[in-house]
């Protein structure tokens, strides 16, 4: 065991969700790679989750994108779609995934705002991050 490499993260992170949503090529390729590479390198399960505000909402395109990515590199992977409730919000049903289900952290997206932006624009991130029951990652 001296010179195996040990990493905690392979046990302590074993299941992820990561919320994607309809956004530039580049920023969901960016989110697509840290995700994957918890995968590859940790073997984590990952699990992507679009929240549609009507039904057919652009999921099976955000499905078919994650899937092209993700399929090709060998990691285990899941897609759900959950339906914005009636009140809600992006923020609160990542939340209600989190606590319906076994998460070890939650991998978000941030769009740029910080401190008292980030509260006056509604940041998902922010809110998750706030009320998430595991551990957070916010790529900037």
């Amino acid at each position: 065991m001296g010179d195996e490499p040990f990493y905690e993260l392979a046990y302590k992170f074993r299941r992820i969700l990561v919320p994607v949503s309809p956004m530039s090529p580049a920023r969901l390729r960016e989110l697509l790679n840290v995700a994957v590479d918890f995968g590859e390198r940790y073997g984590a399960e990952i699990t992507f989750l679009y929240v549609a505000a009507t039904e057919g909402d652009a999921s099976e395109e955000l499905r078919k994108t994650v899937e092209d990515f993700v399929g090709r590199r060998g990691v285990r992977y899941h897609f759900k779609t959950r339906k914005m409730g009636e009140g809600e919000t992006v923020a609160s049903e990542i939340v209600k995934e989190l606590s319906e289900n076994t998460y070890d952290m939650v991998i978000l997206l941030s769009r740029g705002y910080y401190g008292a932006s980030a509260l006056l624009y509604n940041s998902t991130s922010i809110a998750v991050a706030l009320a998430a029951n595991t551990s957070v990652l916010i790529l900037r």
